[in-house]
């Protein structure tokens, strides 16, 4: 998989762009976000503008930026250990006497959280501040006007603090709508024991994963060879990428078009039936989400697994895991033949703020020091992988933390969510490919309706 040029050469570019398409259709002069009458003039004329996108949404009133203090709302899904926002909360107000924030707990079902945002913005609704955003929905997101704009607001070298990958993801129509709070990573687990005990390396292809989990079932180690998430969900779709990237395959193209149905992905989706036909993985991972696979896992019953970084402190609990302290992580694997590191999925969190708020100064305020090296360390202390780099890469701080080592490092492949559509999209991907692995649709006709379903989400069309 090529990527896209991006980092902060490419966001630079993006920022000129998107500055010379305001001064020459606007007619708006963007000075730096310390001129307050140029930001209020920019965020007036774009909101305006966005009332009459004609898409059903809401429109969205002109806010004022206004000052950097008052009260606001955080709404966010509890993350890291119990009180872990809290305590942020607290910091960032001992700093900021001025500004008083309230955390709001989201439910941890995504979807739901996200029909609860939809719904509260769109009503025009502005009790919602400042909120937690997955990485998948900055077009979604962008495109319905549920999301500010940042960049007229913030200094242009503010996101020059966070890797290229996870920076890029923020973008919709040449505007970064959320700043990252929070990476997650996609890592193999390994039982490091059962590897010592037979003399195996840590396999470093998808075939030879398949080989050493055979051979570690027969010795009569463990009942699997590997264990992930296959169910029809969500999680499907993030193993799904990260399994056709090593393949060097793609369901989206980069010109925007449906790209599933191809070799390298009937290649890959043949693997993983394989997978299941030899039993290396149980019939029922086409049902497993990441508990159920993580359950397995720790139970000892696996000698392989695939989940995100939190899966490492979940498994060296002595009190909830059998494998405490007899594990290791790695990237995933790549295929072979193919010229390139097994990448794993991007994960994680934005801070975006709702259009709609009246304490728009207080906002981007606590995003700056959300985004600060005192709140990123907090998390990184707190086994929660920072978003900025100079945190990512403190090596004093990854001598405790491996997965933050192995993350500073991981090539990383995201998911298509560059389509205001990618809710569809993915539907389009994880139910073809799970039907597919449950043995009731042939690969070949499996992709073919997934190239189907992706092809009408990307056209707007109903699945």
């Amino acid at each position: 998989m090529r990527a896209r040029e991006s980092g902060p050469r490419h966001s630079a570019l993006v920022r000129k762009e998107h500055k010379e398409y305001k001064e020459h259709v606007l007619g708006t002069t963007i000075r730096g976000t310390r001129t307050r009458g140029s930001v209020l003039c920019v965020i007036t004329v774009l909101l305006a503008a966005a009332c009459g996108s004609g898409d059903g949404s809401a429109s969205v009133a002109p806010r004022e930026v206004g000052p950097a203090r008052g009260s606001l709302t955080w709404y966010a899904i509890n993350f890291g250990p119990d009180g872990l926002p809290q305590r942020l909360v607290d910091a960032f107000e001992e700093e900021h006497p001025d500004i008083s924030v309230t955390y709001q707990a989201a439910p941890n079902n995504t979807d739901t959280m996200r029909a609860t945002l939809t719904t509260e913005i769109s009503g025009g609704s502005g009790a919602i501040d400042v909120y937690s955003g997955d990485v998948v929905w900055p077009a979604q997101f962008g495109d319905a006007q549920l999301a500010m704009p940042l960049d007229a607001h913030l200094p242009d070298d503010f996101w020059d603090r966070f890797p290229r990958e996870r920076v890029d993801v923020t973008l919709h129509d040449g505007d970064h709508l959320g700043a990252p709070l929070y990476v997650d990573t996609g890592f193999l687990f390994y039982r490091q024991d059962l590897l010592e005990k037979h003399d195996l390396p840590v396999p470093k292809t998808w075939e030879e994963l398949a080989d050493t989990g055979e051979k570690l079932q027969r010795a009569g180690d463990v009942r699997y060879g590997y264990v992930a998430q296959w169910a029809n969900y969500e999680g499907l779709t993030v193993n799904w990428t990260e399994l056709s990237a090593a393949a060097g395959g793609r369901s989206v193209t980069e010109d925007g078009q449906a790209g599933i149905d191809s070799p390298e992905n009937r290649r890959v989706l043949d693997f993983m039936r394989g997978m299941l036909t030899d039993r290396v993985v149980p019939a029922a991972m086409t049902s497993f989400q990441e508990q159920q696979s993580l359950q397995t896992f720790v139970e000892g019953d696996a000698a392989f697994h695939r989940n995100w970084s939190y899966a490492w402190g979940e498994a060296n609990n002595p009190e909830t895991s059998r494998i405490a302290g007899k594990i290791g992580m790695s990237p995933m694997p790549a295929f072979e033949g193919e010229d390139r590191p097994g990448p794993s999925g991007t994960g994680g969190w934005n801070l975006m703020i709702n259009p709609h708020s009246d304490a728009i100064g207080a906002g981007l305020e606590f995003i700056r020091w959300m985004t600060g090296p005192t709140a990123q360390r907090m998390l990184a202390e707190n086994s929660v992988l920072p978003a900025v780099s100079e945190v990512l890469n403190d090596q004093e701080l990854q001598r405790d933390n491996p997965p933050l080592a192995a993350a500073a490092t991981v090539p990383l492949v995201s998911r298509p969510s560059d389509s205001p559509r990618y809710a569809q999209v993915s539907n389009g991907i994880f139910t073809n490919i799970n039907g597919s692995l449950a043995g009731s649709v042939p690969p070949k006709e499996a992709l073919s309706a997934a190239q189907h379903d992706i092809g009408k989400a990307l056209k707007g069309r109903a699945l």
